[in-house]
């Protein structure tokens, strides 16, 4: 139905008469063989879509039983397609009601969509779709399309094939232009049409409706086998925690298919017996009572996927039983220092560091960042390091080691930082120099040191001068003295104190300092 506000033409006017007496031409003819027509096709179409609605309800038997058997990989799947079902019987519904709707007002309730008498009405569908409510009713069908069908486009993201099928199926495109105008999908639905036609187009909504749905279910479907793993090779594997083991301890090994598949367990088998499986993996624990070299045969069995029945497959492995030992080796050398970190590493064959329990006797040893550090106590002569752990829950000595202990030696008195003074120095080199240092010669620990005090002596006017300082640079008193210096003359640094290692030491060894 449609109208407008301008003036008719002479021409409009015949146009219009011509139209009447088209239609009233067409309102004869409809109630012959064209009648007819539109009645046997939207029978097919409801056979149609009855059949499919059949296929459905198979389908959504198959996928509720695929999701009792397996629901860790069918479930999420599954759950999407019950919303797949809930969207298109809502919409069919929908479009069932509007049927109704117009069967009612046309015919009274006594009728129905399948059996009807107004077949050649051409106003009711207008009337209920695009005149009452405002129009609200076709406006509200359309948008229920077009948000089933975006739903399902989510559903089939990243499959370009069924998008397309989708959008085509449920298209609400207006039509092009005729002749200036410009109809609508609505207008095209409902406008112009015997009732007869209207229950087809409907019909075939619902149809589409539920053929959609059933292809959108299919691929769903078909996903489930997409997400398993498929494999076409099966190698047996049997992986140990380790191939090491210590008398005493456990050796633990996984027995499993290089071609897993987490939904289905195998048998396994070591001997006459059968080892608990978790995640697809047989758990083989044994006792590791006797040192040497072990060996085991494993068999696997599992479902052969076309006939059931089990295949069996077999893997042979060994490990190595091997007494306790231990490992501790100091990082800079053979002998630890009283007064320093002694940095250490400590191992144990088989066992994880973090599981190492290690005492000193003699000393202290505390884990850092990097390995362990060790400090054997003052007058100790020897340090002591014992290791041991929990294998299998027992408590277990791994062994021990014993290092000498030494005190750290004196540092050297120098001109130079961290370097040895050699040879005569030079009259104006000697002036600017502003103090004294010690440094560790031939000795691995970047230990520092500090001098506390020192004695400068020098022969002035025929007497042995000397000037002391409380710290590492020259005192005033001595700078002075530093100042007179000229080529050949001597100067003596001597009473050296130091701080070193957490203690002070007197230095025995002086310092000649020959000018040039």
């Amino acid at each position: 139905m449609s109208g407008g506000n301008c003036p008719e033409t002479p021409r409009q006017k015949m146009i219009g008469m011509m139209y009447l007496m088209l239609t009233a031409m067409l309102a004869l003819n409809v109630s012959g063989d064209l009648l007819n027509a539109f009645i046997l096709v939207d029978k097919s179409i409801k056979s149609s879509c009855k059949t499919v609605e059949e296929k459905n309800k198979i389908l959504y038997y198959n996928f509720e039983q695929a999701n009792a058997q397996n629901p860790k990989r069918v479930n999420d799947r599954y759950q999407t397609a019950l919303q797949v079902k809930a969207h298109a019987d809502s919409l069919y519904n929908k479009i069932y009601g509007y049927k109704k709707l117009m069967i009612l007002k046309a015919d009274g309730p006594e009728f129905t969509p399948d059996s009807f008498l107004s077949t050649s009405n051409q106003d009711i569908a207008a009337q209920v779709m695009m005149v009452e409510s405002g129009g609200d009713r076709s406006k509200d069908l359309k948008k229920s399309i077009e948000e089933y069908r975006e739903f399902l486009i989510s559903v089939v993201e990243g499959d370009e094939g069924m998008k397309k099928n989708v959008e085509s199926m449920l298209s609400t495109q207006d039509p092009p232009d005729l002749d200036g105008t410009k109809p609508t999908w609505e207008s095209q639905q409902f406008e112009h049409l015997p009732l007869a036609a209207t229950m087809g187009l409907m019909s075939n909504m619902q149809a589409n409706v539920r053929n959609t749905e059933a292809d959108v279910v299919t691929f769903l479907y078909k996903k489930i086998d997409e997400a398993s793993f498929k494999f076409n090779a099966i190698k047996a594997l049997a992986i140990p925690e380790s191939n090491y083991v210590l008398r005493g301890g456990q050796y633990k090994a996984d027995i499993m298919l290089a071609a897993y598949d987490d939904t289905m367990e195998p048998i396994v088998t070591i001997g006459d017996n059968k080892l608990p499986v978790e995640a697809g993996c047989g758990k083989y624990v044994v006792a590791a009572s006797a040192v040497g070299s072990k060996k085991y045969t494993a068999r696997i069995e599992i479902p052969d996927p076309i006939t059931g029945e089990l295949r069996p497959y077999t893997v042979d492995a060994e490990y190595e039983v091997g007494e306790p030992s231990v490992v501790v080796s100091p990082t800079k050398m053979n002998v630890a220092y009283i007064g320093v970190d002694n940095p250490m590493e400590i191992s144990a064959a088989g066992i994880s560091s973090s599981d190492l329990k290690v005492t000193a006797t003699g000393g202290s040893i505390t884990k850092g960042k990097d390995g362990y550090i060790a400090k054997p106590s003052k007058g100790s002569k020897e340090l002591v390091i014992s290791v041991s752990a929990d294998v299998n829950g027992k408590h277990q000595s791994l062994g021990s080691r014993k290092f000498r202990v030494k005190t750290v030696p004196d540092p050297k008195p120098s001109l130079y930082k961290g370097k040895e003074t050699k040879g005569a120095v030079a009259v104006n080199e000697w002036k600017g120099m502003q103090g004294l240092f010690g440094f560790m010669k031939d000795f691995d620990f970047d230990l520092p040191v500090r001098v506390t005090s020192f004695t400068l002596s020098t022969m002035q006017g025929g007497f042995t001068v000397s000037e002391k300082s409380n710290g590492a640079a020259f005192s005033a008193a001595q700078k002075s003295l530093i100042s007179k210096g000229t080529v050949g003359k001597k100067y003596y640094i001597e009473n050296i104190d130091v701080s070193v290692a957490g203690e002070t030491r007197h230095l025995t060894e002086s310092l000649i300092v020959t000018l040039r």
